[in-house]
């Protein structure tokens, strides 16, 4: 099975959370729609690039342009989960926006496959992620194994960690094999798969709104 492949199978297993998320979706609470909204994005952009590479040989333009809401769209999440310091939230914005327009319109073209935002991003996410699963291990009182917000951030860890080491990669142009890349970008497949059958255990673990009744 060659490279372009795995990453079709392999990138399309978020099909699995966004399914249970469409099932689950009129019961969770709405703290968590921004994760929800993540997910249901990351499969259209998959199927969308799929599409493009076979009309035009380059899905670039459609992930550049992910990736930006894909951040945006997180760093709505952690405003939701703590809303006590707005400031940072839009400064960070505010500051992945002016990154990604360098990266995509000034340093490069936004029809290349660009990394200096993705590996931002990342690291963004990476120490958000840090902070919250620092507070919940020291405030939260329940098994944090079925912590949907655990289960959350422990995979943005994983994912988000492993992808800004390789993305690294590609913004110094490092004089590393073809070989070598090709097989990085391989175990980030693998950990693409591994990430998206996590947040489908995420969702499931998702809390639901609290059903109102009237008192007698």
């Amino acid at each position: 099975m060659d490279n372009y492949i795995i990453r079709v199978v392999f990138n399309h297993s978020i099909i699995i959370a966004v399914i249970i998320a469409m099932i689950r979706f009129k019961s969770i609470i709405s703290d968590y729609y921004p994760f929800i909204f993540v997910i249901w994005l990351g499969l259209v952009n998959e199927s969308l690039s799929l599409i493009m590479i076979y009309s035009t040989r380059s899905n670039a333009i459609n992930s550049n342009v992910f990736v930006l809401l894909e951040y945006g769209l997180i760093l709505f999440q952690f405003y939701k989960w703590n809303d006590s310091n707005s400031k940072k939230y839009y400064l960070l914005a505010g500051l992945g926006l002016l990154i990604w327009i360098a990266d995509n319109f000034i340093i490069n073209s936004i029809a290349q496959n660009n990394s200096l935002f993705r590996v931002f991003y990342s690291f963004v996410i990476v120490f958000f992620s840090i902070d919250q699963v620092n507070k919940m291990i020291i405030y939260e009182k329940g098994v944090l194994l079925k912590n949907a917000m655990f289960i959350i951030c422990i995979t943005f860890l994983f994912y988000y960690g492993c992808k800004a080491f390789v993305e690294a990669f590609n913004v110094f142009h490092s004089a590393l094999s073809n070989m070598l890349l090709k097989n990085l970008w391989i175990i980030l497949y693998f950990v693409n798969v591994i990430a998206n059958v996590l947040y489908a255990l995420a969702i499931l673990c998702l809390p639901t709104k609290q059903k109102f009744t009237l008192p007698y």
